[in-house]
């Protein structure tokens, strides 16, 4: 699911020399401020009637923001899933059996070639895809793709070259 679009604005920028942008000076006197409010515990602020309820939710609204991050965080950094497996007879994450072929069939990946078992003693593999660029007699270029196959069973192996349309 993605996420809805900002629905806030920037208070004011700290470069860019717009008309938001704040003075170093207004900046470092509103930060020097807070900290004083905040070893007081906003207790001026709380007090007042009208930013009394403000601050509370603000405060609402940062304890919330802590609480998705932690989430966000948690699942960010998760290595499994619930439901991929531990071991070779189940699942793995990045190392599922793509296709499997007969009784006994399984799929095996290594580097960019696909091996698929047939049975006990048959394989097919496939190497990477080929593109081939040429100029045809009127001088457009023409590109094609194709693809080698490879069938081994008994010791004995045939390849194919597949054109790709």
């Amino acid at each position: 699911m993605a996420l809805s679009s900002a629905k806030h604005e920037k208070f004011y920028a700290t470069s860019g020399g717009g008309a938001d942008e704040i003075s170093a000076k207004n900046l470092t006197n509103a930060t020097d401020g807070w900290a004083v409010e905040k070893t007081e515990g906003c207790a001026k602020y709380i007090s007042d009637p009208i930013l009394g309820p403000l601050i509370y939710q603000l405060q609402q609204m940062q304890d919330e923001l802590d609480y998705l991050r932690t989430e966000i965080s948690a699942n960010k950094d998760k290595a499994t899933f619930p439901g991929f497996g531990t071991s070779g007879s189940t699942a793995l994450v990045g190392d599922t059996t793509l296709l499997a072929l007969g009784t006994s069939g399984s799929t095996a990946l290594a580097g960019d070639t696909n091996i698929v078992t047939i049975g006990s003693s048959t394989t097919i593999a496939f190497g990477d895809m080929i593109t081939t660029t040429t100029t045809d007699k009127k001088g457009n270029t023409v590109t094609s793709y194709s693809i080698v196959m490879t069938v081994t069973n008994g010791g004995v192996s045939k390849a194919t070259t597949l054109t790709l349309t």
